[in-house]
């Protein structure tokens, strides 16, 4: 299984070189997508009998909305008229999958002290709020754009919410896991940040900054290190 999960990564890193030397995000960018759902799938199938099993399926659940929400991003097919729109519907169900899966690791803000007397987590907590205002501080600095309020707001919400998962990947290096999937979930749920802010500020103020495939090579980077997690965090390595 090992061999099999390396030969998909490669794959997947060589879509994405394609797809940055060429300037033609499809269909090499979809294709790395639709393979990092493969590496999802590869994960769950390894460790379903395993303590990680439920990690493993959200996350291929969450994989599966993240590369549904490519197609729609990319206006193969559509929910709404609005490309955007239909990727933070799909994309934000998705963080909620995620969000589900770090729980299944370990608490996220109360942890059980008692009977109905569960215990605030401090740490965690703080590291939330502060996630989530430098969340707010980056909208307001780089994307918000008074003549397009409705969709400005909406990605702050799905930045938030994506803040959200952003930090509590952060809070895992509180707790005991291995240092190499804390480091593959933390850093891969920043460079998902990163790649939608770079599509917020796009389309809502700058459209030439860091144009090229900064988006797709930062999200699909980031989408990998996520769900290879699962391998580094079920191995103990």
């Amino acid at each position: 299984m090992d061999y099999i999960r390396f030969t998909v990564v490669i794959v997947v890193l060589i879509l994405e070189a394609i797809a940055a030397l060429t300037g033609i995000a499809n269909p090499w960018f979809l294709s790395a997508s639709v393979a990092t759902v493969i590496l999802a799938f590869m994960n769950y199938i390894d460790v379903r009998s395993q303590e990680w099993s439920r990690y493993a399926l959200l996350f291929l659940v969450a994989m599966i909305c993240g590369s549904i929400g490519d197609f729609l991003m990319a206006d193969i097919f559509r929910i709404t008229s609005i490309p955007v729109l239909n990727g933070i519907i799909l994309f934000g169900i998705g963080h909620i999958f995620y969000l589900l899966g770090l729980r299944d690791r370990s608490h996220l803000l109360l942890r059980p002290s008692g009977i109905n007397q569960p215990r605030l987590i401090t740490k965690n907590l703080v590291t939330w709020l502060v996630v989530c205002a430098l969340v707010i501080l980056l909208f307001v600095a780089s994307v918000f754009n008074p003549t397009m309020l409705e969709l400005g707001f909406g990605m702050l919400g799905y930045g938030l919410l994506l803040g959200t998962v952003l930090a509590f990947a952060v809070t895992k290096w509180f707790d005991e896991f291995p240092s190499s999937f804390k480091f593959c979930v933390s850093i891969g749920f920043l460079l998902f940040l990163f790649s939608d802010w770079l599509i917020g500020v796009h389309l809502m103020t700058d459209p030439g900054f860091l144009s090229g495939p900064y988006v797709g090579l930062t999200y699909i980077f980031g989408q990998l290190l996520i769900q290879l997690s699962t391998m580094f965090g079920a191995k103990g390595t």
